[in-house]
C-alpha cells in the first residue's frame, strides 16, 4: 500500500513507521460510525469522550492522528478495545458479525467533534 496521508496537508501520518499504511481516500472509511448509547452520551457530556467504531487494523497513534486531521481537534487520550464477536443466525446457517475496534476519544476542553458535518464534508 501507499503512504498514509493526513486529510489536511497531504503529509504522511505520524506514528506509522513499520505499520500498515492507509491512503488519503481510505482515511474517511476507517471511521465506521459513532456509537450512540446512553453510556456514551454520559461520557460525552461529563468527560468530553467520543466513542467511534473504527477499522480493526488501526493503532492508537494512527487513531489519534486520524481524528486530529479529520476533525481538527486536539486529542488528549485514545482508549481502545475490541468487543467480543456476536453470533448471527439466519435460518439454519450460523455465523458471526464482522469484528471491529471501538475507540474512545478524549478531546481538549472547549473543543468538540461535529462528526455528521465533518464526514460529509471530507467525503466530498
Amino acid at each position: 500500500m501507499g503512504k498514509a496521508f493526513s486529510a489536511a496537508d497531504g503529509q504522511p501520518l505520524k506514528g506509522t513507521q513499520g505499520k500498515k499504511d492507509f491512503s488519503l481516500k481510505s482515511l474517511i472509511d476507517l471511521v465506521k460510525y459513532p456509537v450512540i448509547t446512553e453510556k456514551t452520551y454520559l461520557a460525552l457530556y461529563e468527560n468530553r469522550q467520543y466513542t467511534f467504531d473504527v477499522d480493526k487494523r488501526l493503532t492508537k497513534t494512527q487513531i489519534k492522528n486520524l481524528f486530529e486531521n479529520l476533525f481538527n481537534v486536539n486529542v488528549i487520550a485514545v482508549n481502545t478495545h475490541i468487543p467480543p464477536r456476536r453470533k448471527l443466525r439466519v435460518g439454519m446457517a450460523q455465523g458471526y458479525r464482522p469484528s471491529f475496534k471501538r475507540a474512545i476519544i478524549t478531546v481538549k476542553e472547549g473543543q468538540s467533534i461535529n462528526y455528521h458535518f465533518s464526514l460529509v464534508q471530507a467525503a466530498s
